[in-house]
C-alpha cells in the first residue's frame, strides 16, 4: 500500500520536487530504484492550492514520500529561498505527506546538461528545466540512499 491507502504497482514510489517561485518541477521513481521519470511541472498559484496538487499527485502515484530539493548557498548555508522551501515542506507535512530534503545546489546545472540534446524551443520551454531538476533531485536521493 502507498500513502493514503492507495495500492502502488511495483515498489513504494517517491516524488521529487524542485520548488521554485513560479513552478514546481515534478518527478517520480520507485524507492531505491533508478531511474526517475519527469512528471511535468505545477504552475504555482496559492500555497494551499500548490500543496493540494502535490497531495493529489502523491495519491495518484501511490507515493509514500516526497523528496524536496533544498536550495543551499554555495557555502552550504541556508538562505532566504531555503526558508521558503522549508515553509512549503512544512505545509506538505501538515497535509499528511512525509518529506525529506536533498541538497539541490548542482541539480540545475545537471538538468541543463541533460536538456542540451533537445531542440532549442523544447529546451527553453518554461517548466522543462524545473522538471529535469526534479528528476536530478530524486536521482540524487535514490543514489545516496538517504
Amino acid at each position: 500500500m502507498g500513502v493514503f491507502g492507495f495500492a502502488s504497482i511495483g515498489g513504494v514510489k517517491v516524488i521529487g520536487l524542485d520548488v521554485g517561485e513560479a513552478r514546481i518541477g515534478v518527478a517520480v521513481a520507485e524507492e531505491g530504484k533508478p531511474p526517475a521519470f519527469g512528471r511535468g511541472w505545477i504552475v504555482r498559484s496559492d500555497p494551499a492550492g500548490d500543496v493540494a496538487r502535490v497531495r493529489e499527485l502523491a495519491e495518484r502515484e501511490g507515493a509514500g514520500r516526497v523528496i524536496v530539493g533544498l536550495p543551499l548557498r554555495t557555502d552550504g548555508e541556508e538562505g532566504a529561498q531555503a526558508a521558503k522551501v522549508r515553509a512549503f515542506a512544512r505545509a506538505l507535512e501538515a497535509a499528511g505527506l512525509e518529506v525529506r530534503f536533498v541538497d539541490e545546489r548542482f541539480t540545475t546545472r545537471l538538468a541543463a546538461r541533460r536538456l542540451a540534446h533537445l531542440p532549442r524551443k523544447k529546451r527553453q520551454e518554461k517548466g522543462r528545466r524545473d522538471e529535469a531538476s526534479a528528476v536530478a533531485i530524486l536521482e540524487t536521493y535514490i543514489e545516496g540512499g538517504l
